[in-house]
């Protein structure tokens, strides 16, 4: 079998091997100094014409309030310290239940993809988006319930709660995340849709990155750690709750039928980018 290190060793060097391929990748030499002026002022020519374009006020809010959506603070690692420590500082969970419930969230995730596409697609994106996070806030805050151990009081199992938990937040995460995908290759205007689709979901993945740092900050001030889990119940609390912040910016996100959306059009260059 194979020890934790050699496992990681392996993950970390598959990607690895991108490189040599990439040595071997025929490309096309630039031979003439004015073809690479060239070259170079019709890159600047479309990084101006993209930042024109992302700057249109029917893309740029859209794309603010997902940013914003999803730069919200996340709990991150403190969830695995309260699912691996003994209780009674933890719940004990094996690294094999763990990854029934990384797999019951996944097939979950499908059901809410079937879910929107079955019956929500025709939904509009705004009242979608906002009861969508509402939701998954209380459904979040209701991860409190096994925190203060509520459920054993019930006559629940952890293990029985939390794989529950972990399939509903699944789905309807996916109902909600579903609207920002499809809104996104809406906003793409005609001849530039990669290039847009490409920029609007690295925006949204870079809200998720900051997320994790802020949650991360966040997990040390409350001074949340492996052993000490004094205040993860504020900690979930606080990350919940700071989702429906952006909600406040809902109307950026347009209403009416998702499909009497029309694509905005990119604009020209200026005669100035000519010269």
């Amino acid at each position: 079998a194979l020890t934790d290190r050699q496992v990681f060793m392996i993950a970390g060097l598959l990607p690895f091997t991108l490189v040599f391929l990439a040595m071997f990748t025929p490309e096309k030499a630039v031979a003439e100094k004015g073809s690479a002026e060239f070259e170079k002022k019709k890159l600047q020519d479309k990084v101006k014409e993209l930042y024109r374009t992302i700057m249109m006020p029917e893309i740029f809010y859209p794309t603010a309030f997902i940013f914003l959506l999803n730069a919200t603070p996340g709990t991150g690692s403190a969830w695995f310290y309260f699912y691996s420590s003994k209780p009674p500082l933890g719940l004990g969970f094996s690294s094999t239940f763990l990854g029934t419930m990384n797999v019951v969230g996944s097939i979950a995730s499908l059901g809410g993809i079937i879910l929107f596409q079955s019956y929500l697609k025709n939904v509009p994106f705004r009242p979608l988006l906002l009861w969508g996070t509402i939701i998954c806030t209380a459904l979040g805050i209701s991860n409190l319930v096994v925190v203060f151990h509520w459920n054993r009081a019930w006559g629940i199992p952890d293990g029985f709660f939390c794989l529950g938990e972990s399939a509903i937040v699944s789905v309807i995460g996916w109902v909600t995340t579903m609207p920002i995908i499809v809104l996104a290759s809406r906003l793409c205007p005609e001849g530039m849709e990669g290039t847009i689709y490409a920029l609007i979901m690295s925006i949204n993945n870079m809200g998720g990155i900051i997320s994790s740092q802020i949650g991360a900050i966040l997990t040390m001030y409350l001074g949340v750690t492996a052993t000490n889990l004094d205040n993860l119940w504020l900690l979930v609390l606080i990350c919940n709750l700071s989702t429906l912040v952006p909600l406040v910016l809902i109307r950026w996100i347009p209403d009416g039928d998702p499909g009497s959306i029309k694509k905005p059009v990119a604009l020209d260059r200026d005669d100035d980018d000519d010269v």
